[in-house]
């Protein structure tokens, strides 16, 4: 039961950290230790978090994540009040991690589920959820904390606004997709027909060639869970 429930407020999380919190309220969130988007994307962790539990029973724990929630946000936000240059966003999503993990445990509540969905159906769900923009944002962090970027000397002239996340989003879906089904072969195809492409500049090569391979592993990785670690 605990895992079922685990699973559910996963899913919550991404949706609310990272499907509906646009951008802009995260950088909003970031430039005072309290704000009324603080305010605002909690709720949507609440109310997510009370609906996705297809608990009834579930209000007062939904409140308990929404609380700690926002305890977290705002000790994230000061500390990079403090510390601008520094990225702390793994450890932001860990502890949220725990929080979720900690709060279905020790769950007082009855847990009675509206619908019986499976655990392999649940771990489906969150994972082709995941590999959309969660991924993109994951993999964005993974690059900055790495200080990899491309040089401003580099031509940029020639690439459209948000078109590598939207081909990384579809990429990681078709992998996922094909992994489940078994098709493994096919998911080489997809990698082979990227590395055709060329690129002009060494830096972009490379800049590409590293977000290529961690789109494609997060989504292996998603696939290889599913169909390996899920017993129902």
């Amino acid at each position: 039961m605990q895992i079922k429930l685990i699973l559910l407020l996963f899913i919550a999380h991404l949706l609310a950290d990272f499907i509906f919190q646009t951008q802009a309220m995260s950088d909003k969130k970031g430039e005072k230790a309290l704000t009324w988007n603080h305010i605002y994307h909690v709720l949507i962790v609440g109310v997510l978090s009370y609906i996705a539990s297809l608990n009834i029973h579930f209000w007062k724990a939904a409140i308990l994540l929404m609380s700690l929630h926002l305890i977290t946000d705002i000790a994230k936000s000061t500390i990079q009040l403090r510390y601008p240059l520094k990225n702390f966003f793994f450890w932001d999503q860990g502890i949220h991690m725990v929080i979720i993990i900690s709060v279905a445990y020790a769950y007082w509540g009855n847990v009675t589920f509206l619908l019986d969905l499976k655990i392999k159906t649940l771990a489906t769900i969150a994972s082709f959820i995941f590999v959309t923009k969660p991924t993109n944002i994951i993999i964005g962090n993974i690059l900055k904390i790495s200080k990899i970027q491309i040089s401003d000397s580099i031509n940029k002239e020639d690439s459209l606004p948000n078109a590598g996340k939207l081909i990384g989003i579809i990429e990681r879906l078709l992998v996922l997709s094909l992994i489940l089904i078994g098709q493994f072969a096919a998911v080489g195809l997809i990698l082979a027909a990227k590395s055709i492409l060329r690129f002009n500049g060494t830096q972009k090569s490379e800049y590409i060639l590293i977000g290529t391979l961690l789109s494609f592993g997060f989504a292996v990785l998603a696939g290889i869970l599913i169909t390996q670690f899920t017993i129902q």
